[in-house]
């Protein structure tokens, strides 16, 4: 390909990301679910002991701007009522990097610290589906819509569900070597939706 020749790439829409912000405000989810795919990362990485709650990294995932007082946006939460649609809850304030520090997260997530220091327990799967999925898998296309709302596609036909879950893998170190891995966590494309345009995703007719 010229050097000079266009590149398509596609983002994702306001309708996607509100879609996925929709879907996964239906579920049950505990909120340090967001730090526990962090941390995955950076162990595999052998980083771990580097890892940070202040990390723009991690708070890159969740910064949103339109409220003048909480920066931080996702729509996972454990407690309260579900809708289906967005809830002020999904608001988080300055406050969640400290919540998410290895001192403080053992209230949520005591088998992420030992030691005032981050772990990855060898089970950590089974931890996560249990005590954070509530033995459900969320919807990998959410999550995707949802992290990558900020991200460019370089594609050379129309964007698909499985190249947004492709990204969310890529972007979270989900390699094929882990598919066993990632089908405990994670459910496929939602049957009833799909992406078209510039990754719009809607509910199929």
């Amino acid at each position: 390909m010229p050097e000079d020749a266009l590149v398509p790439t596609h983002v994702l829409t306001k309708d996607a990301v509100r879609w996925s912000i929709d879907t996964l405000g239906a579920q049950r989810l505990h909120p340090t679910f967001v730090m526990y795919l962090y941390l995955r990362k950076q162990h595999l990485a052998g980083a771990l002991a580097e890892a940070s709650a202040s990390s723009d990294e991690l708070l890159g995932l969740i910064r949103m701007p339109g409220h003048p007082t909480k920066p931080y946006y996702f729509p996972l939460i454990d407690r309260g009522r579900r809708t289906g649609k967005p809830l002020s809850t999904f608001w988080r304030a300055t406050n969640i990097p400290g919540s998410w520090s290895p001192t403080s997260i053992r209230r949520g997530a005591p088998w992420l610290t030992e030691d005032r220091q981050y772990v990855m327990p060898d089970n950590h799967v089974d931890l996560a589906l249990q005590q954070m999925l509530y033995n459900k898998p969320v919807s990998a296309l959410a999550l995707g819509a949802y992290f990558l709302r900020n991200d460019g596609f370089v594609l050379t036909g129309e964007p698909t569900a499985e190249d947004v879950i492709s990204g969310f893998r890529s972007k979270f170190d989900y390699p094929p070597e882990t598919d066993d891995e990632f089908a405990r966590l994670f459910s496929p494309a939602c049957p009833r939706c799909r992406l078209t345009g510039s990754s719009r995703c809607r509910p199929a007719r």
